[in-house]
């Protein structure tokens, strides 16, 4: 409909969705394991700092990138720096590994999707190596493997939920303008409504002048007429009376039928 709003468009795929919940369940189960393994170990001071880099560069990220549109390529790479540092530590600890699930989750909603799939590919390499090196080549591709059916699995039921929320917002908008356009259909309604009142008061008016006004000017004449020849002609004003009586009648059927066109129909 002309001058309604336009119906929104979907979110775009790169809009950040990723549901704060994930990544601080998945971050939390990794600190509270890595601090429970590592409590006893000279490492853990440096597992402390590492950790505390990650988690704050995780909380900081979509304010940072927010501002500064290269930001999110910084992060994705320092990110991998510190889960490839934390793999490095000894004795090697597997489970800080599923970070990267978190970080794949995020490259999903922050770049296109083939972008995306790049670094989803650097992150699965990275994984690999870092666990072969470590715990050898069967342990580290099962330990793998398990990574990647959890990624693949919260990754699917993330594209779900976006899915979900874009159709949803999309019925939302669709309902908006079916709402708009319902409205503007009722106020089309009643201004055709108005108009027609108003053509039919015009055409009543112009009814009125043509009849009605008309035959009381007849009658002014023919009293006129009447008074005149009571002096020069009385014997033919009981005449000129008859046909003024017969011109009010005509004048009161034509205003009682004018009246009645106005009046609104019965209910029901």
């Amino acid at each position: 409909m002309n001058g309604s709003p336009q119906l929104k468009q979907p979110p775009h795929p790169t809009d950040k969705r990723v549901p704060a919940w994930i990544g601080f369940v998945l971050l939390g189960v990794v600190i509270a394991r890595s601090l429970i393994f590592y409590r006893q170990q000279p490492a853990l001071p440096v597992i402390v700092l590492l950790l505390a880099t990650f988690a704050l560069l995780h909380l900081l990220e979509p304010v940072i990138s927010g501002r500064f549109s290269q930001f999110p390529f910084l992060y994705f790479f320092w990110q991998t720096a510190v889960l490839l540092a934390l793999s490095s530590q000894q004795p090697f600890l597997d489970f800080p590994q599923a970070l990267y699930i978190l970080l794949g989750l995020q490259a999903l909603h922050t770049y296109p999707f083939r972008l995306a799939m790049v670094w989803l590919a650097l992150f699965t390499l990275c994984l690999n190596v870092a666990l072969i090196l470590a715990i050898g080549w069967l342990n580290g591709l099962a330990f793998s493997l398990l990574v990647m059916a959890a990624s693949t699995f919260l990754f699917s039921y993330d594209r779900l939920s976006a899915r979900m929320q874009r159709d949803q917002d999309k019925s939302q908008c669709l309902l908006a303008e079916l709402q708009r356009a319902h409205q503007q259909l009722k106020e089309h309604a009643g201004q055709a409504e108005a108009l027609a009142a108003a053509r039919e008061r015009n055409r009543l008016a112009r009814e009125l002048h043509d009849s009605v006004s008309q035959t009381i000017f007849a009658i002014t004449l023919t009293s006129q007429a009447a008074r005149l020849l009571l002096v020069r002609e009385p014997a033919r004003v009981p005449e000129q009376l008859n046909h003024l009586q017969e011109m009010t009648a005509a004048a009161l059927g034509q205003l009682r039928s004018l009246i009645s066109r106005l009046r609104p129909p019965p209910a029901g």
